[in-house]
């Protein structure tokens, strides 16, 4: 019984800690070197596959460059034709700068937001590395802030539904500051309250500041926060 128990506990983990790498983005590795303007893609492109080891039915590519030498189109070739990778596949990282979205993993695999399976294998031989939502944004620097998605998030004294509401963040007056304490799908935050946007550029904007806790990623396993990607 003790040893059936243990086996209970040991697949519980696992799922758990399953969920929290089933979406986020697919960037480049910060120890291998990743050269792309504006997406990451390969140059060599990707092969992308109808299920994980099944038939390779597409490969995924960086669209024509502009006159800059910059790319702002990923493109989908298959047998017949060429056709343009849908938005729901892309999510902006920097200014216009791009990065794949995965919405699912399995057996060595990532699934695109149209469907399409990628190796991760082949992604690490070249540069990129799968990176959950949640360690996308713990670990995103350059923001002016984040921000909770409509309708609001309510900043909670402890990472619990059932805790009590400090208050409730929404817009764009209040900047989310995520620390690396987390538990579950939920981060401890620093939220400021502002009187006018800091790129108003005006002095003395800050309110108040509240130290609590969001829920970052809904049940979904989506962000539940947002930022201007492009800045002021």
């Amino acid at each position: 019984m003790r040893q059936f128990t243990l086996l209970i506990l040991l697949f519980c983990f696992s799922n758990l800690f399953g969920q929290e790498l089933k979406k986020g983005l697919i960037l480049p590795n910060p120890d291998r070197s990743f050269e792309s303007c504006c997406i990451y893609i390969p140059a060599t492109g990707l092969v992308a596959y109808n299920q994980p080891n099944g038939k390779q039915i597409a490969r995924l590519e960086l669209g024509p460059s502009d006159s800059n030498g910059e790319v702002y189109k990923a493109l989908v070739k298959t047998e017949s034709q060429y056709q343009e990778l849908s938005t729901s596949s892309l999510y902006m990282v920097g200014y216009e700068v791009m990065a794949l979205v995965y919405v699912d993993t399995q057996e060595g695999f990532v699934k695109t937001g149209d469907g399409y399976w990628i190796k991760v294998e082949e992604l690490e031989s070249k540069g990129l590395a799968v990176t959950s939502w949640m360690s996308y944004l713990l670990n995103k620097g350059d923001v002016l802030g984040w921000y909770a998605k409509h309708p609001g998030l309510n900043l909670r004294a402890a990472p619990t539904t059932d805790s009590n509401i400090l208050v409730t963040l929404t817009g764009d007056l209040w900047a989310i500051t995520l620390t690396k304490e987390t538990e579950g799908y939920w981060c401890k935050v620093e939220a400021k309250e502002y009187r006018k946007h800091p790129c108003s550029g005006e002095d003395d904007l800050v309110i108040r500041t509240l130290t609590g806790w969001i829920k970052v990623l809904s049940e979904e396993q989506t962000p539940n926060i947002w930022n201007y990607g492009k800045g002021c």
